[in-house]
């Protein structure tokens, strides 16, 4: 295996951000009030996204959606996956390695001997560090989570809190149902007015939640990006850039039963 530097992350990075398309000309973000030191007032009278239905004809985009009531919110409760749902991850990840983005970042990592290049050993990397169960807390064997179902969805822990939860898109759905309330932002970083990373305060079924995640991007993207990281800077902020602004991804790693799984991910705006 070689090791991969930091000037070749932030090639890849680079190169996946040419790939990816402007989401944000169909996506209107209204900030409103900035929130400072955890102080979770609502601050916002009105939703943060308003999102044009154009991007739903998207692929990776309308299979990622059906996804989204896969999961049972509560950790401690066990994941079912039914034949339907099985099918749906599949067909995600299918969509997923059509896209140029998926197939160049799948290649690199390769490439630095991490596995195989080969398509179908990609997809089932992509199957095994996403979307196999495993217990979120440690001492028990409940398989209550995966990857996919933290960073792209949230959980409720121990019915307080809201963990994970970093993806746009699932975001704006919660918003159109009610289930989030939008609080106001932390921080927010525009880039090549194509992306943003944002940091926000929200409730999610009545739950604070803090959290930061990209605004306009697809999910072969974030997944890009995200297993990117997962392999070459587990634990650690892995350091990256889109149009020469630098920002960090952090991931953590989980292993059970011998296997790694992703734990979390997430951008941090510099």
């Amino acid at each position: 295996m070689s090791i991969v530097n930091d000037m070749e992350l932030m090639t890849v990075s680079e190169e996946l951000f040419k790939k990816s398309p402007n989401l944000l000309n169909y996506v209107h973000i209204n900030y409103q009030n900035q929130i400072y030191f955890n102080n979770f007032t609502d601050n916002a009278s009105e939703r943060l996204l308003n999102v044009s239905f154009n991007i739903f004809s998207i692929l990776t985009i309308k299979s990622l959606i059906k996804l989204f009531n896969n999961y049972e919110l509560d950790t401690y409760q066990s994941e079912v996956v039914t034949k339907e749902e099985d099918l749906e991850e599949n067909e995600f990840i299918n969509n997923l390695m059509k896209t140029d983005i998926m197939l160049y970042v799948m290649h690199f990592l390769s490439s630095k001997g991490f596995f195989k290049n080969d398509i179908y050993i990609h997809k089932n990397i992509l199957k095994q560090i996403w979307f196999h169960l495993y217990p979120r807390s440690k001492g028990i064997t409940v398989l209550d989570s995966s990857g996919f179902e933290h960073v792209f969805i949230g959980e409720r822990k121990s019915h307080k809190n809201i963990i994970g939860l970093h993806n746009w898109i699932f975001f704006f759905y919660g918003e159109s149902s009610n289930k989030i309330n939008y609080f106001g932002f932390a921080n927010n970083k525009k880039i090549a007015n194509k992306a943003i990373i944002l940091e926000i305060y929200f409730t999610y079924i009545g739950k604070y939640k803090k959290s930061s995640m990209f605004i306009g991007t697809t999910p072969e993207l974030e997944i890009a990006l995200y297993t990117l990281c997962f392999f070459t800077r587990p634990n650690k902020k892995c350091k990256l850039s889109f149009a020469g602004i630098k920002f960090d991804i952090q991931t953590y790693m989980l292993q059970n039963n011998g296997l790694k799984f992703i734990a979390t991910a997430f951008p941090i705006a510099k």
